[in-house]
């Protein structure tokens, strides 16, 4: 039988265990970008997969999409107050992976692969 706690890590999992959603997620916790620049933070990733994985952020109302009225039309992308409050973790993941470099002891290795999946 699950506990609750199981059943909410594996809630957050469901999201955060997307390929590629911590990495749009970091992009964005720096500040409302335009999909070009969440492009060139997100490495590997193609361009119909950010779309689809910032339509599926939307959808978790983790992420809001603004569409300007003015000339050109600008679409731009930020958290939420939700997607700020998921994106808090980020920070303490990076220092995770900083320890444990200095003590030659990162797991496993480099996940980019040049299919942007």
């Amino acid at each position: 039988m699950l506990t609750t706690d199981t059943e909410k890590l594996f809630t957050a999992y469901c999201i955060i265990g997307t390929k590629w959603i911590i990495h749009i997620l970091f992009s964005l916790s720096q500040g409302p970008k335009q999909f070009s620049e969440i492009s060139e933070n997100v490495p590997s990733i193609s361009e119909s997969i950010l779309s689809k994985r910032l339509k599926e952020l939307q959808n978790d109302n983790l992420v809001k999409r603004t569409v300007s009225l003015t000339r050109p039309i600008q679409t731009i992308y930020e958290l939420t107050p939700k997607g700020s409050a998921l994106a808090t973790f980020i920070p303490c993941l990076i220092d995770w992976v900083n320890n444990a470099a200095k003590k030659n002891d990162v797991p496993r290795g480099n996940y980019y692969d040049d299919t942007g999946q």
